[in-house]
């Protein structure tokens, strides 16, 4: 976890609620897995990004191995943020590691909308689905496999093939070349009342994120890779 106080950033008056929200980086490491440079989506407000971008370069990585071999290259992380407003007018960010692997193109900090089938939002029909996904050298996103934990895939295959399809990469590199990267991507179709989205809106101020921001202790749990060559050995 990082926390990082960050200065000059105008708020809303009266504004002292937390705000989440996701932040990612491309990170170019050498042979030893040390970043040799750092670059925040250009979407993050400038001192936001300044800053994840200082605290992304003290990290380490396990490099990629060749043949036996570490070789430098390019890998992308995603962090879970969050700003907390200070009567001085600047902010007070929380940063957790969510994982790495290939970036998303056009800058982008989030994966597309998924919309909610039409036939299934009539009928019912909620369910969660395990997505597995291969992003090749080119960037685009073929489904492999969909698995239902809940409820059935039938209902929502096809606008889940239509997702997969928008989606835009920046595969990782190994040594200048790109490399394809398979991913699971847990998806969930249900319904929820205006009450528990508010609910969880307070519980979001809650999390590990929001609570370190605000000088609270937190639980630490060991950073999640996904399936990259590069390996996080230190994430604080």
């Amino acid at each position: 976890m990082a926390l990082l106080s960050v200065a000059g950033i105008a708020q809303a008056e009266g504004t002292k609620e937390p705000v989440l929200f996701p932040a990612t980086a491309r990170i170019t490491l050498d042979a030893e897995g040390v970043p040799q440079a750092v670059q925040a989506s250009s979407r993050l407000p400038v001192p936001v990004r300044e800053a994840v971008e200082a605290r992304v370069k003290q990290w380490r990585f396990e490099p990629a191995m060749v043949d036996g071999v570490a070789r430098p290259g390019i890998t992308h992380v995603r962090l879970q943020a969050c700003a907390i407003p200070q009567s001085d007018g600047g902010l007070r960010v929380g940063m957790d590691y969510q994982g790495n692997g290939p970036g998303y193109a056009n800058d982008a900090v989030r994966l597309p909308r998924l919309p909610y089938p039409p036939a299934a939002m009539r009928s019912g029909a909620q369910a969660e689905i395990d997505l597995n996904v291969l992003i090749g050298e080119d960037g685009l996103a073929t489904v492999q496999s969909m698995k239902a934990t809940r409820g059935s895939v039938k209902d929502f295959k096809a606008v889940l093939e239509a997702w997969v399809a928008v989606m835009r990469y920046v595969p990782e590199e190994v040594d200048g070349r790109r490399i394809a990267t398979r991913m699971r991507i847990p998806v969930a179709f249900s319904f929820e009342e205006r009450s528990a989205r508010r609910e969880r809106q307070t519980a979001a101020a809650r999390t590990r994120e929001c609570m370190a921001a605000a000088g609270q202790p937190e639980n630490p749990t060991d950073p999640v890779a996904l399936d990259s060559p590069f390996r996080p050995r230190e994430t604080g």
